[in-house]
């Protein structure tokens, strides 16, 4: 095992972890990031629409105000208001430091910027760029952290254990699969910014390195989860061809939906809003049709994208050029869309800081919970990675600073051992890819759009099978070098962690709100406080439990 340390550990590099580092390597102190990939590659920032925000390139009615509310009415009230207020005053702020670090957002002849309108949002604010602004935010922000010679990268490291030492963090332990070696990274301040859950689900806009690995080391080191049974299905995920199966469409907010029957469908599902409904409601309204019996042949609706305003198509090239590279050109053709997991609202809890329940661990982005609600709004996501990455990489600073040294100690050596004798099991049928493949079928069958009870103790225990197989479970070769088998088998195992508690927390919440529907409980009673779940351990055993949301400044009854 390699021993090593560093002042703050950041864990993930897509735009949360790449402005973590970049804040905190702004001290002077020692940073590392750690990535299961390659830096900036692998997370599904590269892929954000753009960013939500209010500032001087807004519409003259649009507010702060505007953009808090209707983030925290999207959220169906699960939101904590004291997130969602940062967002909203922040968001312009990292905008503004992004172009002074060199991103260019498109603007009109007239030199005002392009803003457009999107679903949930009462103005429009979501800014654009013509040649996708994750990726270029992701280039941005890569090349302003090569920038600091304080900051040391460490690619093709899965992390697989936080470390605690007295009621606190003293590391991390992770797996150098390009080097072939364990390492325990000494840091008193850990961050996680290690992305969503996608790959959990058989059909997902997300990449194959989105499986929800921080979140389960943060649960399994002490730190709370919360409402981690609200998962967002993009409505509008490409279901045919195969190639471009879970590809996901910007273009809805300006397309019209049809069943097979070609009746545009959200007329009786959303009569006011139609397509231009937030995603959780847009996304039951297709799967409504399809189960209904009213899908296209390959099971989704058609998405009409034609004719639209040639400015409109300007903000979608990258979208148009990858699926006319297949041969589905949507500006000429309807195409088949059906939901796609996109986006989860659950995560590791967090203070405005970012902190988390277990001190020295912070969490920034879709891995962090608690700001989005139960419902995400488009644009929502990349302003949420810009300022709550920057706020991460200040506090986790602050923390080192004040926190005693940090020692690997007995937790190093022993994940060592754990990871290496996963090496030497008897050879059997069931390989890690396999159990991947079983538990997406679980999740896509009873924690997909819809859920009932019944369906929810059916996952919970074929769940509890599948952990009780893991030990079995082949991992091929002997080296940890490049090893994609071990590397896969890692995965699986948090995989398996995170799914329970998901499932667990679809369970307790006995009320549809957001994007959890319970075919069971299909509203939610509005005299009731909302409450989050929250997924934690007292004396080492998992418990769900609720707390009540932090409402501070507005109540579902002020907008009722």
């Amino acid at each position: 095992m390699k021993l090593t340390e560093t002042d703050v550990l950041v864990i993930g590099s897509g735009a949360a972890g790449f402005y973590a580092a970049i804040r905190a390597a702004e001290s002077g102190m020692r940073i590392t990031l750690w990535e299961k990939g390659l830096a900036g590659r692998s997370g599904g920032t590269v892929s954000g629409a753009g960013p939500s925000a209010y500032g001087s390139f807004s519409d003259p009615d649009d507010s702060a105000d505007s953009l808090f509310r209707d983030t925290v009415e999207g959220g169906s009230y699960l939101s904590d208001q004291p997130l969602v207020r940062i967002l909203a005053d922040e968001a312009r702020l990292r905008i503004q430091e992004l172009e002074d670090w060199g991103i260019r957002f498109d603007k009109n002849s007239d030199g005002s910027y392009l803003i457009y309108t999107a679903g949930g949002h009462s103005y429009p604010r979501v800014m654009a760029i013509s040649d996708r602004v994750g990726l270029q935010m992701s280039k941005v922000l890569r090349t302003k952290l090569h920038t600091f010679e304080n900051v040391t990268f460490g690619e093709d490291t899965l992390a697989t254990k936080i470390l605690v030492n007295d009621g606190q963090v003293s590391g991390a332990v992770g797996v150098d699969f390009r080097n072939g070696e364990t390492v325990c990274m000494q840091a008193p301040s850990v961050i996680l910014a290690t992305g969503g859950v996608g790959q959990l689900y058989p059909v997902t806009s997300n990449p194959i390195q989105v499986t929800g690995d921080g979140m389960a080391i943060a649960y399994e080191a002490g730190a709370n989860l919360i409402n981690m049974e609200q998962v967002q299905f993009f409505p509008c995920g490409i279901v045919y061809p195969p190639s471009l199966q879970g590809f996901i469409l910007g273009i809805q907010e300006y397309a019209k939906l049809y069943n097979s029957k070609n009746e545009r469908f959200m007329e009786k599902y959303e009569p006011e809003k139609l397509e231009l409904t937030t995603r959780d409601r847009l996304a039951r309204g297709i799967h409504s049709e399809i189960t209904a019996g009213r899908g296209t042949e390959h099971g989704g609706v058609w998405l009409d994208a034609m004719d639209l305003d040639p400015e409109i198509y300007k903000s979608f090239l990258h979208e148009i050029e990858v699926s006319a590279e297949r041969g589905y050109d949507y500006r000429k053709q309807r195409l088949e869309i059906a939901p796609s997991v996109h986006y989860f609202m659950g995560g590791v809890e967090i203070d405005t800081d970012t902190s988390t329940s277990l001190p020295g661990l912070f969490a920034a982005g879709e891995c962090s919970g608690g700001l989005q609600g139960g419902n995400r709004l488009s644009g929502n996501a990349l302003s949420e990675l810009l300022v709550f990455g920057s706020r991460a990489g200040a506090a986790a600073v602050k923390h080192a600073k004040e926190a005693t040294n940090s020692t690997c100690g007995d937790q190093g050596q022993a994940e060592e051992d754990r990871i290496i004798k996963a090496l030497n099991r008897p050879k059997s049928e069931i390989t890690p890819n396999e159990g991947k493949k079983l538990l997406r079928t679980i999740m896509a069958e009873y924690m997909g759009v819809t859920r009932t009870g019944k369906g929810l103790q059916k996952a919970a225990k074929e769940l509890r099978k599948l952990k009780e197989i893991l030990p079995t479970v082949y991992v091929q070769g002997s080296s940890l070098q490049f090893n994609q088998s071990l590397q896969s088998y890692l995965e699986l195992e948090k995989m398996v962690t995170i799914s329970q508690t998901m499932v667990a927390a679809a369970t307790i919440r006995k009320e549809s709100r957001g994007a959890h529907y319970r075919e069971d409980y299909p509203e939610w009673d509005r005299s009731i406080a909302p409450q989050c779940t929250l997924a934690c351990t007292e004396g080492q055993k998992p418990v769900i439990k609720t707390r009540p949301v932090k409402m501070t400044e507005m109540t579902p009854e002020q907008s009722a």
